[in-house]
């Protein structure tokens, strides 16, 4: 009996209609699609970032860009921070061999923290911790040449690299933003073929800026995962999911051309993507205290494997999917600068929603040796709701008001309750949302969770 006429049936009972060819090789490309944005996700985001200070921020690989003010909504990058100042920079080892990052020591008032990722987010080396400066030589991951002295040597797998970097000032005063000022004017990224005489270091400032460096998801992510992953060697891990690509027309080495009948089907599958994702996001976390809703936001083995997603018996595409929709360049050593807790839920287990109102009551003494903060974010997103200048309060605060045991109340909603509005962060109505928590050197009690934050609470 040919395939096209059904298969018989063992019951006797009628069959459904036979699938086409056409409809097979279409519900093929659907699935393929959907996972093909779980498995790329990584790789697009961080070209996402890139690409934004390509066209938004005019920057070329090598040069940094940076908030000096702290940002706000117009940095449209995965759950960024205010309190801290951001500086992005991208390096091309196939275009320029190995590039040297040279980051200086710090000093009274300042200092840096950050990562150095390849072009999947795996976390390559820390830097600027415990106030250590260095010279960091990224090499390309083909290079075989020697290594010259002096340089700690950072060997990604991908020849794109992204760092994010932290300029940390001790207090908003002008001596230690000044001091701030200064120690990001010295850092420096330029190939090592240059050493003998660095080109003038670019320092391009975004804090006006429209910064759009979010992951779109419809169909112009496909096109986006064809042009990197022809940028990048094929790993071994990934052998496999290449091959379940070619349906997509997606092939290394190979122009990718879409086919214009496939984009409504291409644009369901990255939507559907994203819907998994979201919902994924607030259920496949990793719980901290008993009987709370503060989370680690992110699945449980994004912890066991320090962010690289390798388990003993398999590798974790969702689980990293589900992370890296969150958030992006995660550090190599979890903890050390900083420790981030994420809500989802008030404390009677409902989902966060921008039309009503809340209360977060932060203790005293936050066991932290920098400060504390907590920032809103968009759960479409996973950044700043836009045009929103209520985004972020935390302890370096100098209008926030403590109670007198010092202890200080957040509220969160559309608008501030009467006589809060020091205290106050906007979430608009009829949006989703969710808050990190964040510990800047973060002390033994929060490890040992000796100590609690509480829980969000609806107050209407």
């Amino acid at each position: 009996m040919a395939f096209a006429d059904g298969l018989p049936s063992i019951t006797g009972a009628k069959e459904p209609p036979p699938l086409t060819s056409e409809q097979l090789a279409s519900r093929t490309v659907s699935r393929r699609a959907v996972d093909a944005v779980i498995w790329g996700l990584p790789l697009v985001g961080e070209d996402a970032v890139k690409q934004a200070a390509f066209r938004d921020g005019k920057a070329n690989y090598n040069d940094i860009v940076w908030w000096p003010k702290g940002g706000g909504w117009k940095n449209q990058s995965p759950t960024p921070n205010v309190n801290t100042r951001y500086m992005y920079f991208f390096i091309n080892t196939r275009q320029d061999g190995p590039v040297v990052v040279e980051l200086p020591p710090a000093v009274p008032g300042a200092s840096f923290y950050g990562t150095i990722e390849d072009a999947w987010y795996v976390p390559q080396v820390d830097i600027g911790f415990e106030g250590k400066g260095g010279k960091y030589l990224v090499l390309p991951p083909d290079y075989k040449g020697d290594v010259p002295h002096g340089y700690i040597v950072v060997r990604p797998k991908t020849y794109n690299s992204m760092t994010l970097l932290r300029s940390i000032v001790r207090s908003l005063s002008e001596d230690d933003v000044r001091a701030g000022d200064a120690l990001v004017g010295q850092v420096k990224v330029y190939p090592l073929s240059k050493a003998a005489n660095p080109p003038t270091q670019r320092l391009l400032d975004m804090t006006d800026v429209l910064y759009d460096g979010l992951v779109k998801y419809d169909e112009t992510f496909f096109p986006n995962l064809a042009r990197m992953l022809n940028e990048e060697p094929v790993q071994p891990r990934d052998l496999q999911m290449m091959g379940m690509l070619l349906p997509l027309g997606i092939e290394k080495g190979k122009e990718y051309k879409p086919d214009a009948a496939q984009a409504p089907q291409l644009k369901a599958a990255a939507e559907e993507a994203h819907a998994w994702l979201m919902d994924r996001a607030a259920t496949d976390v990793t719980p901290w205290w008993p009987d709370s809703q503060w989370v680690v936001p992110s699945p449980p083995i994004t912890m066991k494997t320090e962010f690289k997603w390798d388990m003993p018996d398999y590798f974790g595409v969702d689980a990293r999917a589900i992370a890296l929709s969150q958030y992006f360049c995660p550090t190599a050593k979890l903890g050390t600068g900083s420790f981030y807790f994420g809500a989802f839920h008030d404390h009677a287990g409902i989902p966060l929603r921008g039309g009503n109102t809340y209360r977060l009551h932060v203790p005293s003494n936050v066991p932290v040796r920098e400060f504390w903060s907590v920032t809103v974010y968009s759960l479409e997103t996973s950044s700043f709701f836009l045009n929103s200048e209520r985004l972020t309060l935390g302890s370096l605060d100098k209008d926030l008001k403590t109670n007198d045991d010092g202890s200080v109340d957040v509220y969160i909603g559309p608008k501030a309750p009467d006589g809060k509005e020091a205290n106050w962060l906007l979430t608009p109505v009829g949006k989703y949302w969710f808050p990190w928590f964040r510990l800047y050197g973060p002390e033994k009690a929060v490890f040992d969770k000796s100590w609690k934050l509480p829980d969000i609470e609806k107050i209407d």
